[in-house]
């Protein structure tokens, strides 16, 4: 098995989500695969990747809507 590090995760996950690669639905298969490895500190990537991602929509929503 290969090791990932949160960090890898964490940037896989918030690239291919911000270049349209993954959509949110993409994730809780993602993160089940990852549980049922129990590779914990990857799902924690995914969360996190996840959270700043909405973050990041709510910023370009706000900013689009100023113009």
């Amino acid at each position: 098995m290969i090791y990932t590090s949160k960090e890898e995760c964490y940037q896989d996950i918030i690239i291919s989500l911000t270049t349209g690669i993954l959509v949110e639905e993409d994730l809780a298969l993602l993160r089940r695969h990852y549980e049922e490895l129990e590779h914990y500190e990857c799902c924690q990537g995914i969360a996190e990747a996840y959270r700043d991602y909405q973050k990041l929509q709510r910023i370009y929503d706000y900013e689009g809507n100023k113009e």
